[in-house]
């Protein structure tokens, strides 16, 4: 069977666009040839600069013909009292495509209906697939989207030309009034003319003899020998950056390293410095020595061949040597004062037009720091790290090194405040405080860096929410969903921290304080909860737990809700209990008493703002207040009401339950907390078995409710059952 083989070729594209295309691309044709009744055997895509190609292997050069019964009108509307066919019965079998004479009766529970069969031909692989092909290239989605020409398609850069063939024969695929042929471009420089291409598996082979090395693996591993062969001739290696390379890798189709040399003058800048400089600006590798020091010299990847190489070094070695002569200057300049000089131009920096400038922001970093040192049960010397940190980890940002390279932001700020004597552990949480920077980046290593980066992102948080600013859709233009990302990777290993309400909270004290803005604090804890469940909903899943049971921890756990590791935990014991035999009867009696109290007018008390219960105070203050909430659910109960037998058993057993679940929920005890829940199944069944819970009576239907009430309270301290899902 024919090979088939799709180029769309563009102008360069944007480095970052390409790896998510080529796989968009694949993933599309793969489904595209299933649906088209054409599957191949493998779909592989490919990237470059210029092209996106995607190669079908085997591909069957005809759709195959597929028959399909189609049920019609009634036989009662489709044939006369004379079994002539109706109008009803000529028209359907026109539609379909058949003859009238050829439609059957058959038997349905319905009723007798007639049946055409339907024989659907197949097409030639290339008929079927040209309109397929062109969606998927106008389906494809990337960050920025450009027009040109006099066209209405949007797409990343202009498109140049199409080649589509299966085989050898043409597809004729047609794209924003570009027509595909068997034509194909070269390299831009080493190889520019069109060629023809004969058939579908020729056209690899023709793009590497016109230097175009397709496949992006293929480039990433010469790239790593080169440039790992030319550091070890001075005995060098490259401190690889993965996303430095991915960028190389798709800058380029023809790759070539070379070696420059770096002025040994340089060398006394910080490190980060020079690193951040070759890579913002040149795209450049480092090279160090055994010893981890940088070498007076840099790596870099050069779309071409060999030829001229002398003066593409020349060239990248006279545009570096500028840019660490900026450097140099603007290190020097800033070295003229210590770092808690520049806090003085923070409010020259305006954070956010309603929420103030950096300085505004800095004085709430400082009113944060406090409350959460004493949260995590910080030393006195913690405590006032963390508060000198709050104070001078935005200073950076005014210093003339990070306006001219902003990635050095917080790595700025930690060089210059160990030259200016601080302490070690309060300037690494400067740097670490911009960490994780994404949801792959390592949480800060220090707890107050951590403490600091949680502060930094509730922050920016509950001020945008506080002002009605949250992400929609697709739009997230602040990176919100990013800061709660961060918020989730720090809080799921960090048990003695505040929920995340209840962090909001204290945000908000502190825009009120330092900016006089008073916030809607319940919508913006019910914004905030929204937006953080997502989060951690994704986190959960990507470790790979049931989505039932994810969704069962957020709902449930009244008294730690929005306490992230709390939620966490909750949902990673739920996985590991449910594969234990008594999991399924408990899910059900919990659930039963949930479903029973959801259909009748009898909801359950629930404390006022959510998370004002957390752990500030400590566990003892966590358990006190889950007591207090469950004796509340309790008192609702009329004990002097209670009758039946089944009725005292079972409220006893709640009732003398509500310090061990306190305890054991405090703890994040849940395997605990879920054996002392076990205990309450067989009361609950009693109760079920020997008295209607729905009693004629109103004042025993309210009692009983009450103290359904009161049972559905304790289970919801591990999770709310409903939402399991059981075979």
């Amino acid at each position: 069977m024919p090979k088939l083989v799709f180029e769309i070729g563009t102008e360069e594209m944007p480095a970052g666009a390409i790896g998510s295309a080529i796989e968009q691309l694949r993933a599309s044709v793969e489904g595209l040839l299933a649906e088209r009744r054409l599957p191949a055997s493998a779909v592989t895509a490919f990237g470059t600069p210029r092209r996106l190609v995607v190669v079908a292997d085997d591909v069957p050069a005809h759709q195959p013909d597929v028959t399909r019964e189609v049920k019609g009108p009634s036989a009662q509307a489709a044939f006369g009292p004379d079994g002539a066919p109706s109008g009803a019965a000529i028209g359907f079998a026109r539609k379909q495509g058949v003859p009238v004479e050829s439609l059957v009766r058959i038997e349905t529970p319905q009723g007798t209906y007639v049946q055409a069969t339907v024989v659907d031909k197949g097409k030639p692989a290339t008929e079927a697939l040209a309109a397929p092909l062109g969606a998927a290239v106008t389906s494809l989605t990337f960050p920025k989207l450009m027009r040109w020409g006099s066209g209405g398609i949007r797409y990343v850069r202009p498109i140049r030309w199409l080649l589509a063939l299966v085989g050898s024969e043409v597809c004729p695929v047609q794209v924003a009034g570009i027509a595909a042929g068997r034509l194909s471009r070269g390299h831009r420089y080493l190889a520019p003319d069109e060629f023809e291409v004969a058939a579908a598996d020729a056209l690899l082979p023709l793009l590497r003899e016109r230097f175009v090395m397709l496949d992006p693996a293929e480039r990433r591993a010469a790239i790593r020998t080169q440039a790992e062969a030319l550091a070890a001739e001075i005995s060098g290696r490259v401190p690889w950056d993965e996303e430095l390379l991915d960028e190389n890798v798709f800058l380029v189709e023809w790759p070539t390293a070379l070696r420059g040399a770096i002025e040994e003058r340089f060398l006394t800048l910080p490190r980060p410095v020079l690193v951040t400089a070759m890579k913002k600006h040149q795209r450049f590798f480092p090279v160090e020595g055994a010893d981890g020091a940088l070498l007076p010299c840099f790596i870099a990847v050069r779309n071409g061949g060999s030829d001229h190489l002398d003066t593409v070094r020349a060239g990248n070695e006279r545009v570096l040597t500028a840019r660490f002569a900026d450097a140099a200057f603007f290190h020097a300049d800033d070295q003229k004062q210590p770092l808690v000089r520049f806090i003085d131009n923070l409010d020259r920096l305006l954070f956010q037009e309603k929420l103030g400038t950096l300085a505004e922001k800095r004085r709430r970093l400082q009113a944060l720091a406090g409350p959460l040192a004493d949260a995590a049960g910080m030393s006195g010397a913690d405590r006032e790290r963390a508060l000198q940190a709050a104070s001078l980890c935005k200073a950076d940002l005014t210093t003339r090194m990070v306006i001219e390279l902003p990635a050095l932001q917080g790595i700025i700020g930690r060089e210059y405040a160990l030259a200016g004597g601080e302490d070690l552990a309060m300037a690494c949480a400067i740097a670490e405080h911009y960490m994780p920077r994404s949801s792959g980046d390592a949480i800060p290593a220090s707890p107050v860096g951590r403490l600091l980066a949680l502060a930094d992102r509730i922050d920016t948080l509950a001020g945008y929410a506080g002002i009605g600013i949250m992400p929609s859709g697709s739009s997230d233009p602040f990176g919100l969903r990013r800061a709660a990302q961060g918020v989730v990777q720090i809080l799921a290993g960090e048990p003695a921290m505040p929920g995340i309400s209840e962090l909001a909270i204290l945000a908000a004290d502190a825009y009120h304080r330092v900016n006089d803005l008073t916030f809607d604090v319940e919508a913006l804890c019910a914004a905030l909860r929204g937006l953080f469940e997502q989060r951690i909903t994704g986190t959960l899943l990507e470790r790979g737990l049931r989505h039932d049971l994810v969704a069962a921890a957020l709902s449930g756990g009244p008294s730690s809700t929005t306490i992230v590791y709390c939620t966490m935990r909750r949902a990673e014991v739920l996985q590991q209990l449910c594969s234990r035999p008594d999991f399924v009867p408990t899910v059900q009696t919990a659930a039963r008493v949930a479903n029973i109290l959801r259909s009748s007018d009898m909801a359950p008390v629930r404390s006022g703002l959510p998370g004002k219960e957390a752990v500030l105070g400590g566990a003892d203050h966590a358990v006190s207040r889950s007591v207090a909430m469950l004796e509340t659910e309790a008192r609702r109960v009329r004990t002097d009401s209670l009758v039946e037998p089944t009725e005292k058993v079972l409220y006893e057993a709640a009732f003398s339950a509500i310090p061990r679940v306190a305890h054991a929920a405090a703890a994040y005890d849940f395997e605990k907390l879920y054996g002392i829940l076990g205990e309450l199944s067989a009361p609950v069944s009693a109760l079920f078995d020997a008295v209607m819970v729905m009693a004629e009576d109103p004042a025993v239907r309210r009692n009983r409710l009450a103290l359904l009430g009161f049972v559905d309270s304790l289970f919801k301290t591990l999770a709310d059952f409903t939402k399991v899902v059981v075979a």
